[in-house]
């Protein structure tokens, strides 16, 4: 069924088979082409090829690789199934499945370096292990967009040729049929065959049958007579040929050699003691490296005094409420104070200034503009203390359905039609905001100029033009920020919400480009949701990667560090668990967990942390009637607190220093070990999740798209000055209290509620608290902590005085 070997050599020639190989790169980096895509994979890097796909790589440095090769033959007969396809690469996305693949193969490479395999039933138990998770969390089914566009990508042909070959290798099989079938000649069908497959026709053929001889060669007791004949080849003369050909080798040979474990490596002797030369470096280098066991259910944390670290508290500095007009809205305006005197934001961000509903009037003849309604919008926020985050360019008010089609969004225009026509505007703005409300005021707020995206762009993996189109952008900051800056020049501009969706020598292209220009942003503002470069073209949902927000302010920390960027301050703009307004995870408890996971990981990566959105009112529409629509708000459109909401609630809680970070928690305390806590139980979402448009998942099968639904044990051990009795809070959001999702489930998800019905859930929709008293007499804090799944809590713990 799977064949190992180590690979040491520092280059692969473009090459196909008919087997199934999956790369593990144990050590270096290489860079593999995989049909016309290059990936970069780096140690612990893994991913499938599938049958019939060309590939290859190069090493600049030394590499160890461990190399997979599964029997297309063995596993369709195991699974019944003709057409295997699989999916898992993880230079594009990470998540626990992932892991779990990563784990079994560090077993496995372990097994084949200390015990040469030795071990059969367990070097098969590890290999049946690993297929059963290759085939439940990567296989896909036909009906999967990304089969379908795999299926599609290259001539359909093709994939007609290899699925008749692999259906009839054990009958007669003549081009002359073949070519019949797709009513093509024998002479181009042959030229098509070699140039798609890299092979003749007869040898293509022979390739699939002696795949299938091999392993009845291997696990039966046939004759070699009766394998060629089972197999399709005209005599035993045809299979050693063929045979001898491939493996310089008789078939009879062959097993007796495997059968006595004599020689189960095709690498010559000097090739096979530089590989286990490497391989015991690798293990002597990598000696103190835990092995994990798969998916974590308990988690120990055992405190260091000497850890301590100030809090920065970057998430509730800025939230998004939307277009500049929905904040003359008064249920709107409800909902911000709410969420300030709740959750203590200070910034509110907007956009859309030149909306026909604000009517400045910008193209008036006369260059006479109407800030009435906009000075409408800035005085409620000034008046309530909030501080305006304006957004200047031309962003449009866009909801998203799902990654293929927006529900509202209006065309982007052309604003200014010359540089002194901005200059004329921005100049009338920023005189008429000083003389309005006064230069301390103004100081405190934050102005960004957008960098414009189009409906496709937005759409899509790829951006033409990309040069013209980042030139373009910089002059314009130049002319908008030089112009604020003659009048205010202690003004915060900054931009342009870049993304790194684009790659990162895309980013990395404008950044070193901005530094030719002459006027500096105070702050590099970016947006990060979870989609891939490859996710929206392959027809895929956003990557399940649960770090994905703390990779990529990694990679643009780091690629602001390689270009010398001049600005320091780095605003995260937006950012979420999706871009789409109408997924029903964003009303799940999931989405609390997912909140509460990327905050604790940002910290200290971004100065400012802006969620996307502040209430679900931002994406009210024709459809959105129900009580929940899938919308990213905090705040129900009724203003019903959601499980993301007390994602914030409990961060916020946090005391003034960070004692410890792990996988599912943060320990804080004040500095007088009143300790702090916030956990959460976020379970990865599974393979299938990708392949579903976002707006068509079912609110009750919602719950079917995790990898498990396991509960986690967190155990907590801290030091403490004093001994004697010390109080618990405990407050939980999960399944059963803090959930109007699953309060709504409960009701069987009425389409109309009553008032009286909606401020019942508002009444309700609270944590759940519990109270733990623990004596203490060693010094040691000790307790355990059960979260159910995607559950958040947050632990309050002090010393009670008597």
């Amino acid at each position: 069924m799977i064949e190992f070997e180590f690979l040491i050599k520092k280059n692969m020639d473009v090459h196909m088979h008919t087997d199934i190989e999956l790369f593990y790169v144990m050590e270096g980096q290489i860079d593999f082409t995989l049909e016309e895509k290059q990936y970069r994979m780096e140690k612990e890097d893994f991913l499938i090829v599938n049958v019939d796909k060309r590939h290859s790589y190069i090493a600049k440095k030394d590499v160890l690789i461990a190399c997979l090769h599964i029997s297309y033959a063995e596993l369709s007969k195991m699974i019944k199934q003709n057409m295997i396809f699989f999916w898992c690469n993880t230079v594009l996305e990470e998540n626990e499945m992932y892991d779990e693949v990563r784990n079994i193969l560090k077993k496995i490479v372990s097994e084949q370096f200390h015990n040469k395999g030795k071990d059969e039933i367990y070097m098969n138990y590890l290999y049946y292990e690993l297929l059963h998770v290759l085939t439940n969390d990567f296989l896909l089914n036909k009906e999967d967009k990304i089969f379908k566009a795999e299926e599609h990508k290259f001539d359909d042909r093709k994939h007609k040729i290899a699925e008749y070959i692999r259906l009839n290798y054990d009958k007669p099989i003549s081009l002359n049929e073949l070519a019949k079938k797709l009513y093509l000649s024998n002479a181009y069908l042959s030229k098509y065959i070699k140039k798609q497959f890299g092979m003749s026709f007869i040898d293509y053929v022979n390739s699939v049958r002696l795949n299938y001889a091999v392993s009845q060669l291997l696990y039966s007791d046939k004759s070699v007579v009766r394998i060629a004949m089972d197999t399709g080849f005209a005599s035993s003369a045809a299979l050693n040929k063929v045979f001898k050909e491939k493996y310089n080798i008789t078939p009879t040979l062959y097993r007796s050699q495997w059968k006595n474990k004599e020689n189960k490596s095709h690498n010559t002797v000097e090739e096979e003691k530089a590989i286990q030369k490497q391989v015991a470096q690798y293990y002597e280098k990598n000696k103190e490296e835990k092995q994990i066991d798969g998916k974590h259910y308990e988690e120990v944390m055992v405190l260091n005094k000497s850890e301590v670290v100030v809090l920065e508290k970057n998430w509730n500095r800025m939230i998004n409420v939307g277009a500049a007009a929905d904040l003359l809205h008064s249920d709107m305006q409800q909902h911000i104070l709410y969420l300030k005197q709740k959750l203590n934001f200070k910034y509110v961000r907007f956009w859309d200034l030149y909306s026909s509903e604000i009517f400045l009037d910008i193209h008036s003849k006369d260059k006479k503009y109407n800030f009435d309604k906009l000075d409408r919008v800035i005085d409620f926020l000034v008046d309530n203390e909030l501080i305006p985050y304006i957004e200047l360019g031309n962003k449009p008010k866009k909801v998203i359905q799902n990654s293929k089609k927006l529900l509202i969004h209006k065309e982007i225009q052309p604003l200014f039609k010359d540089d002194d026509t901005i200059r004329h505007f921005i100049s009338s703005f920023i005189v008429h905001l000083i003389n309005r409300y006064g230069v301390d005021e103004i100081e405190k707020w934050y102005f960004e100029l957008w960098k414009q995206e189009s409906e496709e762009e937005l759409l899509q993996s790829y951006i033409s033009n990309q040069e013209e189109k980042n030139r373009k952008y910089l002059h314009k900051f130049d002319v908008v920020a030089g112009t604020l800056r003659k009048y205010l020049p202690s003004i915060k501009i900054g931009g342009g919400g870049l993304t790194l969706r684009y790659g990162e020598e895309a980013f990395r292209d404008i950044l070193l480009a901005w530094q030719e220009f002459e006027q500096e942003p105070n702050f590099l503002s970016v947006y990060s949701y979870p989609y891939t470069i490859d996710s929206i073209d392959k027809g895929k949902n956003q990557t399940t990667d649960r770090e994905f927000l703390k990779n990529n302010l990694l990679k643009i920390r780091a690629l602001m560090e390689e270009t010398q960027f001049p600005t320091k301050e780095l605003h995260v703009t937006e950012w979420s668990f999706t871009i789409s307004n109408r997924n029903v995870l964003n009303d799940n408890c999931m989405k609390g967990a997912y909140l509460v996971k990327n905050m604790i990981d940002s910290i200290g990566l971004t100065d400012i942390l802006g969620y996307w959105t502040g209430s679900d009112l931002y994406a009210d529409y024709y459809d959105s009637k129900l009580l929940l629509n899938g919308s990213s708000g905090l705040l129900s459109k009724d203003g019903i607190p959601k499980p993301a909401y007390y994602a914030f609630e409990f961060m916020n809680q946090l005391g003034k220093y960070v004692r410890k970070k792990g996988d599912h928690y943060i320990v804080s305390d004040n500095g007088h070990e009143n300790w702090r806590i916030v956990c959460h139980n976020l379970k990865s979402l599974n393979y299938q999740y990708g392949l579903i448009q976002e707006d068509e998942i079912s609110i009750y099968e919602q719950n079917n798209l995790f990898v498990d639904i396991k509960k986690t044990r967190l155990h907590f051990e801290l030091p403490v000055k004093r001994n004697g009795n010390y109080h618990l809070r405990i407050y939980s959001v999960n399944n059963k209290y803090g959930s109007v999702q699953d309060e709504w489930i409960a009701m069987s998800g009425p389409e109309e509620l009553s008032q009286e019905d909606i401020n019942y859930l508002k009444r309700i929709m609270t944590p759940h608290m519990n109270i733990m008293h623990i004596k203490v007499d060693n010094n040691k804090l000790i307790f355990d902590i059960i979260l159910e799944p995607n559950e958040i809590q947050f632990i309050h713990a002090e010393y009670k005085y008597t």
